[in-house]
């Protein structure tokens, strides 16, 4: 389905094009790059997602008010920030070295995010 893009899991997969379909920031194969890197971080684990969803609109991210209205995990909420950081560089701040508290599985996808913030990922059998 996608190009350079490395998931979690399938349902990881589904639930981020999924996403990004219902808000259609999926333009002619090419990726939003600031709503797909905030997505692919959002979507990545299902607890998160379940929390997240209704902050997200077409034409915005809650993060402010995701992270002051939900209880997240230490790890999660870098997470969180390092998403807002790539959706809004104004948004909740998130020091680079703040993912080094990340385990190995969400580190790699908080470079997965970033490698989508800068390259606007261009996706296969997605309109």
């Amino acid at each position: 389905m996608s190009e350079g893009i490395t998931f979690k899991s399938t349902d990881h997969q589904q639930r981020f094009f999924d996403a990004m379909q219902q808000i259609e920031k999926i333009d002619s194969g090419r990726l939003d790059p600031e709503y797909g890197a905030a997505i692919y971080v959002l979507t990545a684990d299902l607890a998160t997602w379940y929390k997240a969803q209704g902050y997200i609109k077409r034409d915005g991210i809650l993060f402010e008010e995701m992270l002051q209205n939900q209880d997240w995990s230490g790890g999660y909420r870098v997470l969180i920030q390092w998403a807002a950081n790539l959706f809004n560089e104004h948004a909740a701040s998130c020091n680079p070295v703040e993912l080094m508290r990340l385990d190995e599985s969400n580190f790699e996808v908080a470079l997965a995010a970033l490698k989508i913030r800068r390259y606007s990922w261009r996706v296969k059998g997605q309109q």
